[in-house]
């Protein structure tokens, strides 16, 4: 390897790990403006880890341009920019749209009654099974996740996942912004941006090792966490952290640590797992999961709606219709394609970019666990 090349592998491990110690956080803790005295992080350490995030945010933050190919370590790729320009989507663009059309959404109700047309009626085991699949979405594509490239077994949940997509949309007569077909998606580059062609690649790693030193430094210890019961660091970004310091001292770690010991992401699902006959926890192949939705979805109705005023259904814990509003059904099926896309076998996702990080909390924390209220989860 070249001097440039070896920089280059380098930054690429700092930058998965660093992204990995600000995701393992769960939440944006160190945005806060006003901290709790007692409950809320020290101002020091607030500081570090912004100027960590914004070190990552600033590699590679070139803004989309019009004939660009999609690239799915910093953008959407199944749609391209709204408005019929040819540029991808970036991950905070997207991320934007959906929260101003969720938060322009006027639901479904006229006179505490449901509206026909402005509803989406579903079963709750349908719900349950594809509200859940939003996380394996927010899971593949956390910041700083490394390449991968999805193998054969994750043909069938692929399908499946696009099918329950266009389910939401049938019966509300809405079609996908950019249809997607398995395998004609040509504005979806196959040969990421490599790093070694960042500019100042020098200055940068330079920088980046700084400041990720600072962050990590002020992260407790896994034995401070638990000697002082602080429960306002998850232990998972205090194990990055540790993992950060040995790397920046020269030491072999892990730069990304997967969600369970043995995940290979290629064929496993990157969050969920099974137990076996010994109590133990192994990977879900997608394949499995698959058939565990072919299963449960055999004798299940599709997705309908309504052609007349009627009260709503109760929700509660056993419910077993949900209502979900056109609106919140169209943005859940656009985030089911874009699952489906980056399943199917031979797409290749190179080294998420941070600037994922808003785009997996929304899906996760907000949206996915917005959606599983429906059903008491």
């Amino acid at each position: 390897m070249t001097g440039r090349q070896d920089q280059a592998a380098a930054y690429e491990q700092l930058y998965t790990a660093a992204a990995r110690m600000l995701w393992s956080q769960e939440n944006p803790t160190w945005r806060r403006k006003e901290q709790h005295p007692r409950f809320g992080w020290p101002p020091e350490r607030c500081a570090a880890w912004q100027a960590l995030e914004n070190c990552l945010l600033a590699a590679d933050a070139e803004q989309p341009k019009a004939g660009e190919p999609s690239d799915p370590a910093r953008h959407l790729i199944t749609r391209r920019a709204p408005g019929g320009e040819d540029r991808p989507l970036g991950f905070q663009e997207a991320l934007d749209e959906w929260i101003t059309r969720l938060d322009a959404d006027q639901g479904y109700l006229v006179d505490e009654q449901l509206q026909p047309g402005a509803c989406v009626m579903t079963s709750a085991i349908r719900h349950w099974l594809t509200a859940f699949a939003l996380r394996e979405l927010a899971f593949r594509m956390a910041p700083g996740r490394p390449p991968v490239t999805i193998g054969p077994g994750a043909a069938k949940l692929s399908a499946m996942a696009h099918e329950a997509a266009n389910a939401l949309r049938t019966p509300l007569d809405i079609t996908a912004p950019t249809p997607h077909t398995p395998g004609t998606e040509p504005w979806i580059t196959s040969t990421p941006r490599p790093v070694s062609d960042l500019p100042d690649l020098s200055a940068r790693l330079e920088e980046l090792r700084a400041v990720a030193w600072r962050a990590a430094e002020a992260v407790p210890t896994t034995d401070e966490l638990k000697a002082t019961v602080d429960f306002t660091v998850m232990m998972e970004a205090s194990v990055a952290a540790s993992d950060v310091l040995t790397l920046l001292q020269g030491r072999p770690a892990p730069a990304w640590r997967e969600f369970l010991d043995g995940i290979d992401p290629a064929h496993h699902l990157a969050w969920g797992a099974y137990t076996d006959n010994e109590q133990r926890r192994r990977p879900e192949s997608l394949r499995a999961e698959a058939d565990k939705w072919a299963e449960a979805l055999a004798d299940d109705p599709t997705p309908w709606t309504l052609t007349k005023y009627q009260d709503p259904p109760a929700r509660h814990m056993g419910a077993e219709v949900v209502v979900l509003s056109s609106t919140r059904a169209a943005v859940f099926a656009e985030l089911l394609d874009e699952l489906a896309a980056r399943l199917r076998p031979g797409m290749h996702t190179g080294r998420i970019h941070y600037s994922a990080y808003d785009l997996c909390h929304f899906i996760d924390h907000r949206f996915r666990r917005e959606l599983g209220e429906h059903i008491g989860l």
